[in-house]
């Protein structure tokens, strides 16, 4: 579930709303990038949700993995961990 609150005075921009109703359970932490918010569930599937006022997912990006460990971001890359593989996520020049 996610909900959106304004950051100065906590009010409640939207309720709680699901991700998605085949997923059961998010351990990592989310995080935002490029107005966007990704959320990482337990099945490796990344959400990419909207960023702002209208809850939207934009897409999903499965590993086909289980993931519980949040994605550390470090040196301009995104590292995701899943239960037997290390993805390393960067732009390219």
């Amino acid at each position: 579930m996610m909900t959106c609150h304004e950051a100065r005075t906590g009010r409640e921009i939207y309720g709680k709303q699901r991700i998605d109703p085949e997923t059961v359970a998010f351990t990592a932490s989310p995080w935002a990038y490029n107005g966007k918010i990704f959320a990482l569930s337990e099945d490796g599937n990344t959400f990419v949700i909207q960023a702002g006022a209208e809850f939207k997912v934009l897409g999903k990006n499965p590993l086909d993995e289980m993931c519980m460990a949040t994605p550390a971001i470090a040196r301009g890359s995104l590292i995701i961990r899943t239960a037997s593989k290390l993805y390393r996520i960067a732009k390219t020049e």
